[in-house]
C-alpha cells in the first residue's frame, strides 16, 4: 500500500537514511549492502524507462525486507514516503472494534479532511478568528495540491499526503542571506500542516488538556496559534456527528527532510469535546479581532542607533507571488534575537498589521516575531 510511486530517488533516499552503503555503482544499476554485513547486498536498478524497472524495484524491496527481517509491505510505505508528509486522520468508534465507523462519521471525516487543510492554509496566509467569505482563494488553491492515500485500518485513517520536495530556501549573495523565491512556494505545503499542528495542539489545550472551561482571553488567544471557527467546524465535522469515540491527526514528516521543531506529533479530541469545542466555533465567529498577515522571509538588513528603544529591521519575503522587502520595529529584546537568526542564515516568521500599498515601501506593524522553525536553517541545509 504506497504513498506514492516508488522510484530511484525514493530507494536511494530510504537505503541511505537506513543505514545502508553503495559499494559499487554503474550506468544502468548499483549494489548495495547493510552497514554491518559486507556479504549481503541489493542490486539497485537505475534505469526508469527500463521495461523490467519496476519489476527489479519489487525484487529489491522484497530482498531489503528479508535482510533486514521487517514486514515487505511496511519496507515498501517506507521507501514510498521518503518525499512526503502523511498527516492521518483517525477516528475510533464508541461501539464497535472492526476498523468501521459509522457512515455519517466517515462522511465527516472526509469533510474534515479537506475544511481542516483549507482553515490550516488561511491561517498560515492570515490569522483570523473567523473568514467565512474573506476565506483567501490561495488557501482552497493551496488545499487542493494535497492528495488523499488509502485508507487504513486502525479504527479508520484517512491519510493525507503533501509534497515535502524541497529546494534550498536560503542562498548567500555578497556575504548577505538571500531567499530563493522559487524555493519558497514549494515549503507552503510544510508550513500549513506546521501550522495545523501547532493550532490543534492549541485547541485541544483549551478545550481537553486543562480540564477547565477557557476564558475569552483564552480563545483570542488561540487564534494567533492559527485556531478558527472553521478549523473548530472541521474537527466538529468527526465528533459532533455522535458515534465516534476519539478523533486524532498523526503528523508523519517525510524522512528525507528536517521535522518541524517543538511540534506535537499527535493530537487527540475525545467525542465528549465536541460541546465545548461547538460553543468556542460560535465565539470566534463572532469575535470582531483584525485580520493579521503572516509572512515568511530572511533579515537582509539590521540597524540599531544609539539610545533607541526599537531597532529597525528589513526582511525579504514574498508577497502575491513577488518578492518585496518589508521594515518594521522591534523592541530590544526581541531585535536581539532577530540579530542571531540573521547571523545564522535562518528563515524567519513575521505577524502583524501589513500595509504593502503597491507604489510604496511595504512595513508592517509586528505583533509576533520568531525563527520559522517549520524549516530547517541554511547550516542545515547547506550539510
Amino acid at each position: 500500500m504506497n504513498m506514492v510511486d516508488i522510484g530511484l530517488e525514493e530507494v536511494e533516499s530510504y537505503l541511505r537514511r537506513s543505514g545502508w552503503r553503495r559499494s559499487l555503482s554503474g550506468p544502468f544499476a548499483a549494489i548495495w549492502h547493510p552497514a554491518q554485513d559486507e556479504e549481503s547486498s541489493v542490486f539497485v536498478p537505475k534505469a526508469p524507462d527500463s521495461p523490467d524497472f519496476s519489476t527489479a524495484l519489487k525484487i529489491l524491496t522484497r530482498e531489503v525486507a528479508r535482510l533486514e527481517n521487517r514486514p515487505e509491505a511496511e519496507v515498501t510505505l517506507e521507501i514510498s514516503r521518503q518525499f512526503v508528509d502523511v498527516t492521518d486522520l483517525r477516528a475510533e468508534d464508541a461501539d464497535i472494534a472492526d476498523g468501521t465507523i459509522p457512515l455519517m462519521a466517515g462522511i465527516g471525516l472526509f469533510n474534515s479532511a479537506h475544511r481542516m487543510m483549507v482553515s490550516a492554509a488561511a491561517a498560515t496566509l492570515h490569522r483570523q478568528s473567523y473568514y467565512g467569505n474573506s476565506m483567501p482563494r490561495a488557501a482552497h488553491r493551496h488545499a487542493r495540491r494535497m492528495r488523499l492515500g488509502q485508507t487504513r485500518p486502525g479504527s479508520y485513517i484517512v491519510p493525507v499526503i503533501s509534497s515535502a520536495r524541497f529546494g534550498a530556501l536560503v542562498s548567500e549573495e555578497f556575504g548577505e542571506p538571500r531567499l530563493e523565491a522559487t524555493a519558497d512556494e514549494s515549503y507552503f505545503e510544510r508550513r500549513m500542516l506546521t501550522t495545523l499542528s501547532r493550532a490543534l495542539g492549541t485547541l485541544s489545550e483549551i478545550t481537553v488538556v486543562r480540564g477547565r472551561t477557557p476564558s475569552k482571553l483564552d480563545v483570542l488567544s488561540a487564534v494567533d496559534e492559527g485556531v478558527s471557527s472553521e478549523l473548530c467546524a472541521a474537527v466538529l465535522d468527526v465528533i459532533g456527528k455522535g458515534g465516534v469515540e476519539v478523533f486524532d491527526v498523526t503528523f508523519n514528516w517525510a524522512p528525507s527532510s528536517p521535522p518541524p521543531r517543538d511540534l506535537p506529533e499527535k493530537i487527540e479530541f475525545p467525542g465528549a469535546a465536541a460541546e465545548l469545542i461547538e460553543r468556542i466555533e460560535g465565539e470566534l465567529k463572532e469575535t470582531d479581532a483584525p485580520a493579521e498577515r503572516v509572512l515568511y522571509g530572511v533579515i537582509r538588513r539590521l540597524s540599531l542607533k544609539r539610545n533607541e528603544t526599537t531597532g529597525h529591521v528589513s526582511l525579504e519575503t514574498i508577497i502575491d507571488g513577488k518578492p518585496r522587502i518589508v521594515s518594521f520595529e522591534l523592541p530590544l529584546d526581541v531585535y536581539r534575537r532577530a540579530a542571531r537568526y540573521h547571523g545564522e542564515r535562518r528563515p524567519v516568521i513575521v505577524r502583524g498589521i501589513l500595509d504593502a500599498t503597491p507604489g510604496r515601501r511595504a512595513t508592517m506593524q509586528v505583533t509576533a516575531f520568531d525563527a520559522d522553525r517549520s524549516v530547517a536553517s541554511f547550516d542545515d541545509m547547506s550539510e
